[in-house]
């Protein structure tokens, strides 16, 4: 697979698309092009990892959030699908394929005798600490061409535009203004 970065400007679909809608910036899609690029190898050799590893990323996911729990790793499997934005429905399935991986277990939740929790197993603890440092290793190695003050820039960057996603209840009026957007441009 090629690595290199993406090249809008010598690109004749995306010159076209720029031509076609001139108050859209080439830089703005040059930049969301450029992160979703960086994000795909990073995504793609993270998922090699963790498959080396007997794991997915949303298993990897759903230990993380366990193992974040203090002072007892577990979660309700309806907390766990809140924090995951998954059914219920869909975590029992997920729940019930690491328990039998051996990486979590069901057990009775102490503050409510109807309700239950999943708790990460040392077997879970194991795993994440095998895989823990490589994640970090590799976080280091794909920032290492960053100064200190340019990993700040990125980071405040990337919380900006983290702004511009709307909650839930923006979302209509989100959808609404982007399709207000592209119909004034194409009319």
């Amino acid at each position: 697979m090629e690595h290199k970065i993406l090249d809008i400007t010598s690109d004749p679909v995306y010159q076209e698309l720029i031509t076609n809608y001139p108050e859209t910036s080439a830089e703005a899609v040059e930049t969301i092009l450029q992160f979703n690029k960086v994000s795909s190898l990073i995504n793609m050799r993270r998922e090699a990892v963790l498959a080396e590893h007997g794991l997915t990323s949303g298993r990897f996911h759903l230990l993380m959030l366990l193992k974040r729990q203090e002072p007892v790793h577990a979660l309700s499997p309806s907390d766990l699908a809140k924090k995951t934005g998954v059914t219920r429905g869909t975590m029992t399935q997920f729940i019930d394929a690491i328990e039998k991986d051996g990486f979590v277990k069901r057990v009775e939740d102490p503050k409510d005798r109807r309700g239950m929790l999943v708790e990460l197993t040392p077997h879970g603890e194991q795993k994440l600490s095998v895989i823990i440092p490589i994640h970090i290793a590799r976080m280091e190695h794909y920032t290492r061409v960053l100064n200190s003050e340019e990993r700040k820039q990125m980071i405040s960057i990337m919380m900006k535009m983290v702004g511009t996603f709307a909650t839930a209840s923006e979302t209509e009026t989100e959808t609404e203004t982007v399709a207000a957007t592209a119909t004034a441009t194409s009319v």
